[in-house]
């Protein structure tokens, strides 16, 4: 029961990590091509953000540290939220 909320945290990291990347591939669609690479390496940092938390994620979990595994993994969510936040309003 302990891994519950690690393991949530991780599929919740997961599907915004994809809403992310979906959102700037759909951003290019009438863009110049410096405005693609530039949403090119925004996917790539939202990739790695989202994969490095789910990695620290269970990593943490191997350890038996299921809360700081919780905060770990969603912590990249909370970081994608802001981002898209910032870019909806501008």
């Amino acid at each position: 029961m302990k891994s519950f909320l690690p393991i949530l945290a991780m599929v919740c990291t997961v599907l915004v990590t994809l809403t992310m990347v979906v959102m700037c591939a759909a951003m290019g669609a009438n863009s110049s091509p410096a405005e693609i690479r530039a949403l090119k390496l925004w996917m790539a940092g939202f990739g790695v953000l989202g994969g490095a938390g789910v990695m620290v994620g269970i990593f943490l979990m191997r350890g038996g540290q299921h809360n700081w595994a919780a905060g770990a993994a969603f912590l990249p969510t909370v970081i994608m939220a802001v981002v898209a936040i910032v870019a909806l309003l501008k």
